[in-house]
């Protein structure tokens, strides 16, 4: 049984196609061994199929096998599953899995880089577009990084390495002869030389090339390529070349205009060396496109999809945002498509119409109609419907009407005009392929395309600009705040010429100001981030435009209830704001999420302070910011109840899903001094920020009782009580002792009171002080009945129980354990549900193991809806101690280190210090008696956390005991005087080092 399932992370993915690789989540997993490479290679070069434990054993040692090669071979798939784990990903059993009489790989064939090879090569040979086929065939070239399955020899392997690179050599034929088809001579002949080279004899990429070669111009090269073949298969096989390759030789002789060579079978066997018929023009048409005076960066997938959409639909419209990107990605389409459209593509920019009645003359003199040939939008049509032709429309959305009348009387009238439009507001078109263009990804290491395109932009203004080293993460930063806008990046670059990355990062909340007249593009539109805003804004009726301002109060992204009951009145009524946000999203200026149950929407953050500015100029930013945080507090005291409650899981997933807005809800009001917010806030979310480890309340807490107001307020006690909370959870419990007694002191509210002995309680269980628990527990007991409480009444029980058990009174505990779980079922708090179950296991902790197991993994599993990281914290700590006693050494290592970097990084002190001292334990049975000497020393020295005591304690005196005997006492010595040296961080940051030596350690021994 599994007893500690984790959350499903990123599936693996593996590369065969060159040296075994193994990614998560991006990041490579290095393979502790060779034998490790092996048999994971192996594997994967029959994916799905169940490889037998004695085949693997001769795979792995031939002759030379271990005593056990079955228990062997158990051990590498076990580390093998370990180093997947490492790295979050998804469970590894389920992927590397155990199946009768041996192992096999269960993946997706798109995890292996040779599945996703084969997809795209059977998708290569199925498109009929040319275009399509070098995109698909480039794009599975690109996966290869050398031969396939280096790492093994045996016999199935190398047929099915041959049969890979045999695809290969299938791909760079089936892409030279689609970029023939396209004309593109020259590249052909690049691509080809190197691999002839290392395959000479290979007829048909040598046709392909000498038919290249002709056609770029090179008669004497091309007939020199069939002369070195035919020397080569003379001198080495007595042959001479096939007949085709003769006829084509021939044909070059003759300097012929057709070649006589196969053609693409997609293409229906034309000569793919003949030259490309001229296009039939349209009278006066001039289908020149913008010139590209920039590198074009991404939108790889876009442009296949709008590719896609328009052989699908004849009309698509690219939408977004201002400077997102929709002109140059047109372009870029356009040219892509000259070829398929008989009368090429006819570019028609809308921005120079005055209104929507110019439509039909700007688009009549784009496509080179003379004056006295004009007529109405009518007689446009006419004239289109003997063409086969790409009409690009750009800028629709300020003379909307006349682009939707045109449009919708070419689709009707001539089915051979493809219309490609680009809006920042979907057209009125019935039966129009929308295609929103998105900003440009980011990426989580920098390797996104908006980091890309800076780069390219920066080097432009400057060769000298160094994007790596310190600047890298300012670039980062910069590009993830510009939310990968094209616009905004390329302006920011330019900036380069006078600032660092990092200067440019840390203005950008002056942004508008900053990204000003610095770039190079033509339209006066394009030349700053104020002008591409500007020019949607105020296509927006004054109504929208409000509500667009106000909506800039929100942080992290709102609903549609929230935008109600914070933007609505003055001019936007509260009935309008639903059909204003819609308005919005179709004009690309909102941004709407659609994946849950509820629209999420949000304003990318350019916008949001392009539409802040607005409210500040006209002096109503503090006014909307007021609305913004009491609808956040009216949903924190919600929200308050709702966590004690059954509904505790919709309650943790609204403040997760909204906790941006709570954050800057209580950032603005401590800065603007609104005590109100500031201290009711952090009150109202304690038990949430307890159980989910959010140690940043308990730091607005302390903040809140800085202010001047807060000493008179009557909020104070609340957040003082959330900021003892969060002393305690940081281990200063002394001081958390007395702010906890100070609460008690300064308030009469019964609810305060209660919460404040709870903590009190807990505090002497922490310090060992079980008669204080006990005590305490029995007020808490008597005050949660009194006002009827269920929820308080449990967590008292939950103290004596604990009281109990630490004293060794197990029957007792289990009564009281009784007892709590009655009031838990009235409750029907999940959290609690959680908390009892990991009672019930640790009373059977030592009794019982196998059942303290099973009652550990329940409290985890009920965890995960609440996401409630404090018991599911201690529940693993709980069954790596297990593990640890019980004989699984590696198995309690992997969990104790991920444990400690749980606690790290929650900043929970306290229980760091419980798992250190149940990790000098087991680092003494592991025979780490050093590392364990001196985190010995430094458990007793701890400047945050409690001493140990009771059980806990015995355990580390045996331990230490242990370790005098093993290392002898000055050793011993020397280690806890070390430890004892340590700051508590210093400590954290040992034993993560030391663990993680440990299993290398253990690995390169299993490896051995």
């Amino acid at each position: 049984m599994n007893v500690q399932s984790r959350p499903r992370g990123p599936a693996p993915r593996f590369g065969i196609l060159g040296e075994l690789r193994v990614d998560v989540g991006g990041d490579e997993v290095r393979l502790g061994s060779p034998n490790q490479r092996v048999l994971l290679a192996a594997l994967l070069a029959e994916v799905g199929a169940v490889l037998s434990v004695d085949r693997l054993a001769d795979i792995l040692w031939g002759d030379g096998q271990p005593h056990d090669p079955a228990g062997a071979i158990q051990t590498q798939v076990s580390r093998l599953r370990g180093a997947l784990e490492r790295r979050g990903g998804a469970p590894a059993r389920d992927v590397l899995v155990t199946r009768p009489g041996g192992y096999a790989v269960a993946v997706e064939p798109d995890q292996v880089d040779a599945g996703r090879f084969e997809r795209l090569i059977g998708e290569a040979r199925a498109a009929s577009k040319p275009h399509a086929r070098v995109e698909l065939t480039a794009e599975a070239l690109r996966l290869w990084r050398g031969p396939p399955l280096p790492e093994l020899g045996h016999e199935r392997a190398i047929v099915e390495a041959a049969r890979l690179e045999e695809l290969r050599w299938t791909a760079l034929e089936l892409r030279a002869e689609a970029m023939l088809s396209l004309g593109r001579h020259p590249d052909v002949v690049a691509e080809l030389e190197v691999p002839i080279a290392g395959n000479p004899l290979r007829e048909q990429l040598r046709g392909q090339l000498m038919v290249a070669l002709y056609r770029s111009g090179r008669q004497a090269d091309a007939l020199a390529a069939y002369r070195d073949l035919r020397d080569t298969l003379v001198g080495e096989l007595g042959i001479e070349p096939s007949a085709p390759l003769r006829e084509l030789e021939r044909a070059i002789l003759q300097q012929a205009e057709t070649l006589p060579w196969p053609a693409s079978p997609v293409e229906g066997g034309a000569d793919v060396g003949a030259p490309r018929r001229t296009h039939r023009a349209a009278r006066g048409t001039n289908p020149a496109l913008p010139e590209e005076l920039t590198s074009f960066v991404g939108r790889q997938a876009d442009i296949r999809g709008v590719r896609a959409a328009l052989e699908q639909n004849r009309i698509v419209v690219l939408t977004g945002v201002g400077g997102v990107g929709k002109s140059r990605l047109a372009v870029r389409v356009a040219r892509e498509l000259t070829e398929d459209y008989a009368d090429g593509a006819v570019w028609c920019d809308l921005v120079s119409a005055e209104d929507p009645s110019a439509v039909p003359d700007v688009v009549a003199t784009a496509l080179g109609v003379l004056p006295s040939e004009r007529g109405s939008i009518a007689g446009l049509t006419e004239i289109l419907r003997a063409q086969h032709v790409l009409l690009v429309v750009d800028n629709c959305e300020h003379v909307l009407a006349g682009a939707s009348e045109l449009v919708n009387l070419l689709r009707r009238r001539c089915p051979n005009v493809g219309v490609l439009a680009t809006s920042r507001q979907p057209l009125d078109v019935v039966g129009q392929q929308v295609w929103p263009v998105p900003p440009l990804d980011v990426g989580d290491l920098g390797r996104g395309t908006a980091v890309e395109l800076f780069r390219e932009r920066a080097a432009s203004a400057d060769p000298t600009v160094d994007c790596t080293g310190a600047d890298r993460e300012a670039v980062l930063e910069l590009c993830r705040r510009l939310d990968g806008l094209p616009l905004a990046v390329e302006l920011a670059a330019a900036r380069t010429r006078s600032m660092t990355p990092a200067d440019i990062a840390e203005r950008l909340d002056s942004r508008l100001e900053m990204l000003a007249e610095g770039s190079d593009a033509t339209s006066p539109r394009h030349r700053s981030l104020q002008a591409a805003l500007d020019w949607s804004y105020d296509l927006l009726p004054d109504a929208t435009q409000r509500l667009f301002d106000r909506l800039a109060v929100f942080a992290g992204g709102f609903d549609l209830d929230a935008a109600g009951r914070v933007c609505a009145g003055d001019g936007v009524p509260a009935a309008a704001v639903a059909g204003r946000l819609a308005e919005l999203v179709d004009h690309s200026l909102v941004a709407v999420d659609r994946a849950g149950r509820h629209a999420r929407y949000r304003l990318l953050e350019s916008l949001q302070a392009y539409a802040e500015a607005h409210l500040d100029e006209r002096g109503e930013l503090p006014s909307w910011r007021r609305r913004h945080a009491e609808h956040y507090l009216s949903l924190a005291e919600r929200a308050a109840v709702g966590l004690r409650g059954p509904d505790e899981g919709h309650w943790v997933h609204l403040l997760d899903t909204e906790f941006a807005n709570v954050r800057a809800a209580q950032n603005r009001a401590c800065a603007s001094g609104h005590a109100d917010v500031t201290l009711r806030l952090p009150g109202l979310l304690c038990d949430y920020a307890y159980f989910r480890l959010r140690d940043e309340v308990y730091g607005w807490a302390q903040h809140a009782l800085e202010l001047s107001e807060a000493s008179a307020h009557p909020a104070r006690s609340a957040a003082l009580l959330t900021a003892a909370v969060g002393r305690m959870q940081r281990g200063e419990l002394d001081g958390a002792l007395e702010a906890g007694a100070q609460v008690l002191a300064a308030t009469s509210d019964d609810q305060l009171v209660l919460r404040a002995t709870q903590l009190l309680a807990e505090i002497a269980l922490y310090q060992g002080r079980l008669d204080d628990v006990d005590r305490r527990g029995d007020e808490v007991l008597e005050r949660a009945r009194a006002a009827a409480d269920p929820y308080a009444e449990a967590l008292g029980h939950l103290y004596r129980v604990h009281a109990a058990a630490y004293r060794g009174q197990p029957e007792q505990a289990r009564s009281r354990l009784d007892a709590g779980w009655r009031a838990v079922e009235r409750a029907g708090t999940p959290s609690l549900r959680a908390g009892f179950s990991y009672l019930e296991g640790e009373i059977r902790l030592d009794a019982a193991p196998e059942v303290a197991l099973a009652a550990f993994a329940q409290a985890i599993e009920a965890t995960r809806p609440v996401g409630n990281r404090f018991v599911a914290g201690v529940a693993r700590v709980a069954i790596a101690s297990l593990a640890a006693r019980h004989g699984r050494p590696e198995e309690a290592l992997l969990a104790f280190r991920d444990i400690v970097d749980h606690w790290r990084t929650c900043g929970d002190w306290v229980h760091l210090w419980t798992t250190l001292h149940n990790l000098v334990v087991m680092l003494e049975r592991v025979g780490a008696d050093e590392a364990a000497a001196v985190l010995h020393g430094a458990v007793h020295t701890a400047t945050t956390g409690a001493q140990p005591f009771g059980a806990d304690a015995d355990r580390l005196r045996a331990a230490a005991a242990a370790l005098r005997r093993s290392l002898g006492e000055e050793t011993f010595a020397a280690a806890v005087t070390r430890g004892r040296c340590m700051s508590d961080v210093d400590v954290v940051t040992f034993v993560l080092d030391e663990m993680e030596r440990l299993l290398t350690a253990q690995s390169a021994e299993g490896c051995g």
